[in-house]
């Protein structure tokens, strides 16, 4: 990574800009200014924007410059032969937001999340915040972060620095892949052990298949007898119930010949009874033709007494109907005679003083009574037309004849009346002369048939006999029957048990020559199985391999053995310039154990030791001086740096010195100024931050920086 230009604004101390770094306009260059001026704040831009970290952590709001609600920065590099720029922003405004962009010139390479991005920044760069800060970035206060660290932690930063975390990705996949065989070995052992047990059952399946063929034969020949016996049986059954059948069909005739007999018999007798009840029935029948001959007279008398009952009758009613029409008409004159009266007396009432109208009861003057008299003159007189009109004398002729005519006319009810009480009797009496005429008629013929049922009883007792004696020859089967009945129903449950006995036997059979297939598809399995297990404990053996060289002991710790002699000299020629030679390092990656071993020596430990010494000899790191001990650490990290650039892994071109020097003599700071001399070429850009004026005059190229009440803000001289 080769930085090309830095712009910020409102980032910590600086205010609105945007300001602009050009880093193309210079190789070497020193940062400089007072304490607290923002010199450092330039380099946690950067790792700001490419990481979203800085000396103060990963929290972002606490670089928004103070009163300000949102900060940039924007920072290009080159890398690979190709240019690109980050540009990350925050607000604090709302629940705060951020937001991160990556371009490649004017292709925008930014994905859809800011962890995506910032994955893809990592990548691209090959390095992490914590990678870069403990090799090309010594920070103000954490220049010994590499060298005061545990062992396990410097092996670990040495790892990612050489980018050895690929290979703690392989050792993952082979150790999941060898988790994923040793679950897939164990399954099979656990099939192999079902597929043992159950084949360790083949001989006894094999009898029990033999056994059960044998049941199978001696059932099916035991069938076969049986199939015999019953055949026969049944053909005898056969015989004997045609035998019996024929029996059964004779007797059932003779008895229906014998039924026919007695009903024959039964009839004869009630035919007999009938003809006795019909002669009785006739015997009498002389007698009522007499009576009905006398009745027939008294009903015609009876009829001409009705006929003068109703002329009477009709008279009767004439003479009620001409009396209620001469009423009427009385009704009628009686009426008109009071209306006329009173109409004569209105006219005397208005011949009167003062008289009144007769309808309003108002006075009313002589022109009005005059009119009114007209009026009732008019009423009065058609009144009297009326009831000249009324006349009654006809209806009075009429009614004298009617009552004239009715006593002309004579009837005996009484004699009526006894008439028509003997008359009941007639019907009933033509009934019963019918009912004995019918009898009469019916005593012929049942006295036929009588004659015939006798001839019939004749010929049907002669049948009856000739039956009995063939019935008598039939032989007696019944008890045969049975016997051969029971016998053939024996055999039958026989053999259907032996059936029933024959399908469980075949089902036996069946899944015994199931399971002894089955243990020859097992054995097959089983040779498939065993293959598979040594497949897979040979692929086993071949991750176990691979996963013990991509870890730590493996090819992680050749290639820091082979790293560590070039650290270690490239540290010592650093040192040898900036002590004069009085101080060397040596880096121990591995050291015996402080406990023994089962045999009784002591173990090996990987481990990442720095040994320092000098013409007194070695002595631990705390029993330097301060500048010393910055000697030390800048000479490894300056050693890890120049590592760093050689190794494919991370394309880092860049080194970073935040203060230091504080600790060193003069002669000490002219050393360091020399050998940043002599390592220029080794990197594309340098920066070194400084606040003391001495130095500051030994780089021909500085970006000065200060600060007022607006922010801070820098300078570049020299260029």
């Amino acid at each position: 990574m080769i930085p090309v230009s830095l712009k910020l604004s409102n980032f910590t101390s600086y205010s609105d800009g945007p300001k602009e770094l050009d880093f193309r306009k210079f190789h070497l260059a020193a940062i400089s200014g007072p304490n607290g001026a923002g010199k450092s704040s330039l380099l946690d831009a950067i790792t700001w924007c490419l990481w979203g970290q800085s000396r103060t952590g990963d929290s972002s709001d606490s670089l928004v410059h103070l009163g300000k609600n949102d900060m940039w920065v924007e920072f290009s590099f080159k890398l690979d032969g190709g240019e690109f720029t980050i540009k990350r922003q925050r607000s604090k405004k709302g629940g705060g937001s951020t937001s991160l962009e990556l371009w490649s010139g004017s292709y925008n390479l930014t994905e859809g999340t800011i962890k995506a991005t910032q994955e893809k920044i990592i990548n691209l760069l090959h390095l992490s915040f914590e990678t870069f800060t403990n090799s090309a970035f010594l920070r103000q206060g954490h220049a010994d972060e590499f060298t005061t660290k545990g062992p396990t932690d410097r092996k670990r930063i040495l790892s990612d620095i050489l980018g050895l975390s690929d290979y703690d990705i392989l050792e993952e996949k082979a150790k999941d892949k060898v988790k994923e065989i040793q679950a897939k070995l164990q399954l099979l052992e656990y099939q192999l052990l079902e597929i043992e047990a159950e084949l360790s059952q083949k001989d006894e399946r094999e009898k029990e298949l033999d056994q059960t063929k044998q049941k199978v034969s001696k059932v099916e020949s035991e069938i076969k007898i049986l199939e015999q016996e019953i055949n026969i049986l049944q053909k005898e059954k056969e015989t004997l119930n045609i035998v019996l059948e024929q029996r059964q069909k004779m007797e059932q005739n003779l008895n229906f010949q014998r039924q026919e007999l007695e009903q024959i018999v039964s009839q004869g007798k009630q035919r007999a009874d009938r003809i006795k009840e019909l002669e009785q029935s006739i015997s009498n029948l002389e007698n009522m033709e007499k009576e009905l001959l006398r009745l027939k007279f008294l009903k015609k008398e009876a009829d001409k007494l009705i006929i003068q009952n109703q002329k009477k009758l009709e008279i009767e009613k004439q003479i009620s109907e001409v009396s209620y029409q001469i009423k009427l008409k009385d009704q009628q004159r009686n009426l008109l005679g009071q209306e006329i009266d009173q109409l004569k007396k209105q006219v005397t009432t208005l011949e009167q003083k003062g008289a009144k109208c007769p309808t309003c009861g108002q006075l009313i003057n002589k022109d009005q009574k005059h009119q009114i008299k007209l009026e009732i003159a008019n009423k009065l007189q058609q009144k009297q037309n009326e009831l000249s009109k009324i006349k009654t004398q006809d209806e009075e002729n009429i009614l004298n004849k009617l009552v004239s005519n009715l006593k002309e006319v004579t009837f005996d009810e009484k004699k009526l009346e006894n008439i028509q009480t003997e008359l009941k009797q007639l019907e009933d009496l033509q009934k019963q002369k019918e009912n004995a005429l019918q009898n009469k008629a019916a005593l012929e013929t049942e006295r036929k048939t009588v004659e015939d049922l006798r001839a019939l009883y004749k010929n049907k007792e002669e049948q009856v006999k000739v039956l009995e004696k063939e019935a008598e020859k039939l032989p007696q089967i019944d008890q045969d029957l049975g016997k051969v009945k029971i016998i053939l129903e024996q055999k039958e449950n026989r053999i259907t048990n032996l059936r029933l006995e024959e399908k469980q036997v075949r089902g036996l059979l069946g899944r015994a020559e199931e399971l002894i297939s089955r243990s020859k598809q097992l054995e097959k399995l089983q040779e498939e199985k065993q293959k598979d297990k040594s497949n897979l404990q040979k692929e086993k053996e071949i991750l176990d391999e691979l996963q013990f060289a991509f870890g730590k002991k493996g090819i992680q710790a050749m290639i820091i053995e082979s790293a560590i002699p070039e650290i270690e000299d490239e540290a010592n020629s650093l040192l040898d310039k900036l002590t004069d030679g009085r101080m060397k390092i040596s880096l121990l990656t591995q050291r015996e154990t402080k406990t023994k071993l089962e045999s009784g020596e002591k173990g090996i430990i990987e481990t990442l030791d720095i040994i320092i010494s000098d013409e007194m000899g070695e002595r631990s790191y705390e029993a330097y001086s301060g500048g010393e001990q910055f000697r030390v650490n800048f000479a490894i990290r300056l050693a890890i740096s120049k590592l760093l650039t050689r190794r494919a892994g991370a394309k880092l071109q860049f080194l970073v010195i935040d203060e230091g020097f504080g600790t060193q003599d003069v002669e000490g700071r002219t050393r360091i100024v020399e050998v940043l001399d002599a390592i220029k070429n080794d990197f594309e850009k340098i920066l070194v931050i400084t606040h003391l004026e001495e130095l500051k005059e030994e780089f021909p190229v500085r970006i000065e920086v200060s600060k007022n009440a607006a922010g801070s803000t820098f300078e570049v001289v020299g260029v």
